[in-house]
């Protein structure tokens, strides 16, 4: 067999952490930031179920848990900054 569930996974992972929630972030399309981490998330079990690798899926899952982290962390950030400022009177 392959490592090609590793290395999609290892390649969103990478790119999920590196710039993924920051295009969920400031981006107007919804949910797009979760996207990339739950990719590599699926396809780094996928990896270490059928691969006979599991370096790559493995570095990839971690990846990707991180980053879906860090976009629950970056949305609670911006929900309670919409928040804050509404309360302040700053927002209608």
């Amino acid at each position: 067999m392959s490592n090609t569930n590793g290395i999609i996974s290892l390649i969103f992972g990478i790119f999920s952490l590196c710039c993924g929630w920051l295009v969920g972030a400031f981006l107007p399309i919804p949910f797009i930031g979760y996207i990339f981490p739950a990719v590599a998330i699926i396809f780094g079990i996928i990896g270490i179920i059928k691969d006979d690798s599991h370096g790559m899926a493995i570095a990839g899952l971690i990846l990707g848990i991180i980053s879906l982290i860090c976009v629950f962390l970056v949305a609670a950030l911006f929900l309670a900054l919409i928040l804050a400022m509404m309360g302040m009177g700053a927002l209608p």
